[in-house]
């Protein structure tokens, strides 16, 4: 190769080069955040027609966003269409919705975007439905946008199944009294309590008919490294059973949801008490919601 085709192969390349520094490739500059502002309707105001099929709306107008919003009085807030578009997502979890954060909203392609959503989930027994909306800049109705949601679920905790004939004889025995029993001494029987009990030394401060104990009846071990013991009074006057017990865990707390069914036997058959020995449970307050079984 003579020196003149060397240097103009040479630059060829440089040229290249800079065309290239000059003409990003478009792909390589994704994916990049897009920011965004959350937007809520005042209380006189609320969502409708909303599909809630997960997916997101691209809202371009004033006329668009009409078809969505029910009013009774005031006004809501205005959005600069001619700059802004209004992203609204819905749709449904099985439980109640606590806690919604839209987290990010990334395009990872030229017309292609991700909207991020972390939920946090409370025990229910149906299905809530929820909604959310943010402002961004312009967008076409040409993009398309995937919605990504993360949702908390909530931990169910069953109690462990009792083979044991001195356990089972000792807790018959000792809540068997509809009046009052061996751990609710002193309780007001006009309130519900349940004792959540994770050491041998809260067990046996509870129980307070160890001088009475029968020589037949033997006081229960319990590893409490690996289980807690849970036991509940139930106020009330009707003839109950107790069919079904759970405990759901959540952010803030313990809940232990309780089955009932009405009891048409004998009166002195009913019971006011139940008891579970469940998998070792987190330090959290226990709450207590009673259902009957066709509610």
């Amino acid at each position: 190769m003579n020196k003149f085709l060397l240097k103009l192969t040479t630059l060829l390349l440089v040229l290249a080069g800079v065309a290239s520094t000059c003409n990003p490739d478009p792909e390589k500059e994704y994916p990049k955040k897009i920011s965004f502002t959350e937007y809520s309707l005042p209380e006189s105001y609320r969502w409708v027609n909303l599909p809630y099929d997960e997916k997101v709306l691209i809202i371009n107008s004033a006329q668009e966003l009409e078809k969505y919003i029910s009013c009774t009085e005031g006004s809501y807030p205005t959005i600069d269409f001619s700059r802004n578009t209004l992203l609204l997502a819905s749709g449904y979890v099985s439980g109640s919705v606590s806690n919604m954060n839209i987290k990010d909203l990334k395009q990872v392609s030229a017309n292609r975007l991700i909207l991020s959503i972390d939920m946090d989930l409370q025990y229910k027994d149906c299905s809530e439905f929820w909604h959310g909306a943010i402002i961004v800049e312009k967008l076409s109705h040409d993009n398309h946008i995937k919605l990504n949601i993360t949702s908390s679920e909530p931990k169910v905790f069953r109690p462990v199944a009792i083979t044991d004939k001195n356990m089972l004889d000792f807790f018959q025995w000792a809540l068997s009294d509809n009046e009052k029993s061996c751990f609710f001494w002193g309780i007001n029987n006009n309130k519900d309590r349940c004792l959540i009990i994770n050491s041998a030394y809260e067990f046996q401060q509870f129980y307070e008919c160890m001088d009475k104990l029968p020589p037949e009846i033997i006081f229960p071990e319990i590893d409490f490294e690996k289980f807690t013991l849970i036991i509940g009074k139930r106020n009330t006057t009707a003839r109950v059973w107790f069919a079904d017990q759970k405990v759901i865990e959540t952010i803030d707390r313990l809940t232990i949801f309780v089955q009932l069914y009405l009891w048409v036997g004998n009166i002195w058959d009913m019971q006011k008490y139940h008891w579970g020995i469940y998998p070792k449970l987190p330090n959290k307050p226990l709450f207590t919601e009673y259902k009957f079984e066709d509610e």
